[in-house]
């Protein structure tokens, strides 16, 4: 039969071949998964674990000051006076906030100073424009009152107008920056010089330029820069030098770095882990609209300046139009200045996501690891059980990244490897159902020949079966004209052909000679040394008077071909019709029944019985005698009479006696046959255990002689 091309490609290497190369491929493919589909997968995964399992955020540590519609409605539009925006700093720093930042780069002059009024109204005397304050002064006089932190934006190219800013970390303790992978920015969009120098520190408000080009990231903002570099100079985050400035003297910054790039960052005691370009993965809480303040009401004194106290509080836009809104892998859309709230949060708690340099590598180990078991035991199965075995590695690794961001905040991406080994369980199911395709077709072949051999065999055995019972003689059709005894008999073999026979015959015209047997096993074997005993009783007993030296005949030619060691049990008996003597051989046999006048009585075969025949070598068998009365009912029975079971029980002896003297009134064929239906009742529908074979003598006696013409 000719293979298809893919089924040969299946079949190669006895079926391994292709599920390894495609192992191999999903190896490449998870090593190099930033280039292929799959990082959307892992990233839509692992904010499945974040929507599932949220950071939870049990205080609020940080306010937000939002110049939000109502402000714009009380205060005018953006951009305000920074005399306002100084007023409004007094009032949060009133408050003895923990610190105060500005979400907001005033990168250009205030346009109520007085320099551009005189340039845009020249009408207005110099005189009132000299005495007119600078807001930029009055603004960075406010800076100066309390720790704030002004807003920085890093930028990937030099712009006209940027520069970099004046306040980086004095001191970064923990190794070689430069030659560290993280985030760099050749310059930054700052603001004023004298609002830098009033405030306490600036820190970035943008991610770093790998994130901005990342295509994988789809517009949801997974991770922020722990520490940059603007024109070679470190700077931290809004949030985190926020934090830095409150811890004071024990705000020390350590960036903790090993052999795979930076793993923490350290500020004072607080620490969040890092991937190796120093990106905060951020574990998001949900949105809250609870530490929200409107900047008309702290303007109006709605809320008191304790509010902020020992708070971190960040002013920034909470306006359509002016914010910029962030979606996070919550599937929230957040203003920009809540990103600074949750990194707060996050260094507080120490909780962030964590997907160190190994977690990759654990990944490919589980893999091949899956593949390999997959390549082993996949072929081995069936299909169903292959379906189900793929599925509980599925499940194993799906439900172990579930397992592990729960324990720790692991990123396990379990999903992509689960897809990842689909092609291999694919090709090894291939493969499989094939083999097995051939193996059914193979088997229904065998089960063809099987059948038609066992109908050959069935035949066979049918034919031998009707062989074996034409060799049983009919007592009622040879006895038909007999007045002196009746004989009835009855087989049934356990099998098609069994090991049990009876044989009854004239040896002149008035001795009987009755024979009952049962040949050790079943079957074929047995049925053939039944055939052979029974030919050869029936012959020997004929041509030897001796009854006993005609059974010792028969053990001496049975014994001349015995190669399976078979030996069988019988009783041989020769009635005189005319006297009712019986003469009988019992070798190894169960002792007939005899019913006598309404009583029941064992045939007395202790005094010349011996054992089976073939059973020891020249056993000297001699015959014993009885006298049988008329009336006198004789029954021969093998053991698959007395051992039939119920599955509990056996027949036996007791309920066979018990039956023949319930049934003694019928004539003999009609006893036979309600002593089989007894057995088969006892048996309740167990297979039988052995033949069943009965033989009845009824010893009628010598009838009254007639004279001639009809007198007596």
């Amino acid at each position: 039969m000719k293979r298809l091309p893919g089924t040969a490609l299946l079949r190669a290497g006895r079926g391994l071949a292709l599920p390894i190369l495609l192992l191999l491929s999903a190896a490449l493919a998870l090593e190099n998964i930033e280039a292929t589909p799959l990082a959307s997968l892992r990233n839509a995964q692992f904010d499945r674990y974040q929507r599932q399992m949220p950071r939870q955020r049990d205080n609020e540590p940080v306010i937000v000051v939002g110049i939000d519609s109502q402000s714009l409605s009380a205060h005018g539009q953006w951009p305000w006076s920074r005399e306002l925006l100084a007023e409004l700093t007094k009032k949060i720093l009133a408050g003895q906030p923990l610190a105060l930042g500005i979400d907001i780069v005033f990168a250009e002059p205030d346009r109520y100073s007085p320099g551009i009024l005189g340039e845009k109204l020249a009408g207005l005397p110099r005189n009132i424009l000299a005495k007119l304050p600078e807001p930029d002064n009055v603004f960075a006089e406010a800076l100066g009152d309390g720790p704030t932190v002004l807003a920085v934006v890093g930028l990937a190219n030099p712009l006209p107008g940027s520069r970099p800013p004046h306040k980086p970390l004095a001191l970064l303790a923990g190794g070689d920056l430069a030659r560290q992978p993280i985030a760099r920015f050749p310059s930054a969009v700052v603001s004023r010089p004298m609002l830098e120098k009033a405030a306490s520190g600036e820190g970035f408000i943008n991610a770093s330029p790998d994130a901005l080009r990342s295509s994988s990231e789809r517009g949801v903002l997974r991770r922020v820069p722990t520490l940059a570099f603007i024109d070679q100079q470190p700077f931290l985050p809004l949030s985190l030098e926020m934090l830095r400035l409150a811890l004071g003297s024990e705000g020390q910054t350590v960036p903790e770095f090993g052999r795979h790039g930076m793993s923490g960052l350290r500020i004072g005691d607080y620490r969040l882990p890092t991937q190796g370009n120093g990106d905060l993965l951020i574990h998001y809480g949900k949105a809250s609209s609870h530490y929200y303040l409107s900047a008309a009401d702290v303007l109006a004194g709605v809320h008191a300046p304790e509010i902020f106290r020992s708070r971190f509080v960040i002013l920034g836009f909470n306006s359509t139009g002016l914010q910029d809104s962030i979606v996070t892998p919550l599937g929230e859309i957040v203003p920009g200045v809540d990103i600074h709230v949750q990194v707060i949060e996050s260094m507080l708690s120490g909780a962030a996501l964590q997907r160190p340099y190994w977690l990759p590598r654990l990944e490919l180990a589980a893999l091949l690891l899956g593949g390999l078991l997959l390549i082993v035991a996949v072929p081995a199965l069936r299909p169903r059980l292959a379906v189900l075995s793929y599925s509980g590695l599925a499940t194993l690794l799906i439900g172990g990244g579930y397992l592990a961001f729960y324990s720790g905040q692991w990123l396990f991406d379990g999903p992509s490897l689960s897809l990842l080994l689909s092609p291999v369980f694919v090709s090894l199911l291939g493969s499989t159902l094939i083999e097995a395709d051939a193996k059914r077709r193979q088997a229904e072949r065998e089960l063809q020949d099987s059948r038609e051999a066992a109908a050959r065999t069935a035949g066979e055995l049918d034919a031998a079966r009707r062989i074996q019972m034409g060799l049983l003689p009919d007592p009622q059709a040879l006895f038909a004209e007999e007045n002196r005894f009746a004989v009835a008999a009855l087989l049934e073999p356990a099998l098609a052909v069994g090991g049990d026979y009876y044989d009854c015959f004239m040896l002149d015209e008035d001795r009987l000679c009755v024979v009952i047997g049962d040949v050790s096993g079943k079957g074929i074997p047995a049925s053939l040394f039944m055939a052979i005993s029974k030919t050869l009783t029936g012959t020997l007993t004929r041509l030897e008077s001796d009854l006993g030296q005609a059974i010792r005949d028969v053990e001496r030619e049975l014994n001349r071909e015995n190669p399976e060691y078979l030996f069988v049990t019988a009783f041989v008996a020769v009635l005189d019709a005319a006297s009712g003597q019986l003469n009988f051989v019992c070798a190894g046999h169960d002792a007939p029944l005899l019913v006598r006048r309404g009583t029941i009585s064992k045939v007395a075969t202790q005094t010349h019985g011996g054992p089976p025949l073939c059973a020891t070598d020249s056993y000297p068998y001699r015959a014993d005698q009885m006298q049988l009365e008329p009336g006198d009912l004789l029954c021969l029975f093998t053991d698959g009479v007395t051992e039939a079971s119920d599955g509990q029980s056996l027949f036996g002896g007791e309920r066979l006696a018990a039956a023949l003297l319930r049934h003694r009134e019928k004539a003999p064929p009609d006893l036979l046959a309600a002593l089989r239906d007894d057995v088969r009742d006892f048996e309740a529908g167990h297979p039988a255990a052995d033949d069943l074979t009965l033989l009845m003598l009824n010893y009628c006696g010598q009838p009254a002689k007639t004279a001639k013409n009809g007198a007596l």
